[in-house]
Formats: C-alpha cells, structure tokens, sequence
C-alpha cells in the first residue's frame, strides 16, 4: 500500500512520467533519424515533443527541490495529504490504458474516450449531466483538431477503426 501512496504522489508522478518519456524517446529515436539529408522525418515531431517533455519534467523536479529547501522544519509537512489523492496516479493509468487502446480502437475512439476522462480526473466534484455533455464535445473537438494536425500539418498517418 506504501508504493500506492507513493505512486499517487508528485514524485512518483514524475518518476513515471520520466520513464514513460524515455521509453517514448528511445522508441521514437529508433524509427529513424529525426533528420535525413536535411529534411525532418516521421520520428522529427516524437523527438521534439520527447524532449520538451524531458525538459519540463527537469523544470518541475527542480522546483519541487528548490520549494522543499525554502519550506522551514516547522511547518507541518503536506506530503501525507498530496499522497493520498489519487489524480496523478490516475493521470498515469489513464495514459497507459490510452497507449494500450490506441492501436486497437484507432485515434478518434481512444483520443476522445481519453480526453473525455482526463476532464473528469480534473474535474472537482461530480459534474452535472449537462456538464458531462459540455465534456464530452470538448473531448470530440481535441481529437478532431488532433487528427488535423497530424494528418495535415505533420503529415502523419494516424490508426484509424474503419481502416
């Protein structure tokens, strides 16, 4: 149960998050050189956003050190209260199972079913039936502004249900 807590809190978030990025990085690296006689190939947009993502990850796990340095002894600690909330963890669950469908059910099914719980995961309380309709459009309008912008912007061939 101790490794759940932990899981569920800031650092183990970005611990996860951190070796989800390598993996993603490693297998993006070996899809090809991001660039080939001067022109960006398919793995060029995976490389980059990997590494943003790296880097973001670094930003966060330095200020996370410089907020524990400045925090006096005193206070009580609100480590216990951020483990007991579950958002990271289900942040990351829902990420996996996203990854795990994605081929399967194809971009729009699992990007909309994604987006659509990542709204209620940050969400406060439970939302009213119009609320989840509201969610459920939006969730639609990510996946088709996705879809674009990798079918025509980048240019790259999402798996799709119908084929």
């Amino acid at each position: 149960m101790r490794i759940l807590s932990w899981l569920g809190s800031r650092a183990g978030v970005v611990v996860l998050l951190l070796a989800l990025t390598l993996v993603y990085l490693v297998a993006a690296l070996g899809i090809a050189p991001p660039l080939s006689n001067g022109n960006i190939t398919a793995s060029f947009f995976p490389v980059v956003l990997g590494l943003i993502m790296l880097v973001a990850l670094a930003a966060s796990m330095l200020g996370d050190r410089r907020k524990a340095a400045a925090e006096n002894e005193d206070e009580p600690s609100t480590e216990t209260d951020a483990s007991r909330s579950f958002g990271p963890l289900a942040v990351v669950v829902l990420t996996a199972v996203y990854i795990a469908l994605f081929s399967s059910l194809g971009y729009f099914i699992s990007t909309t079913l994604y987006a659509f719980a990542m709204t209620l995961v940050f969400s406060a309380g439970r939302p009213a039936p119009g609320q989840l309709l509201v969610k459920a459009l939006i969730a639609v309008a990510i996946a088709v502004l996705g879809y674009g912008l990798f079918e025509w912007v980048f240019r790259v061939r999402l798996p799709v249900l119908w084929g």
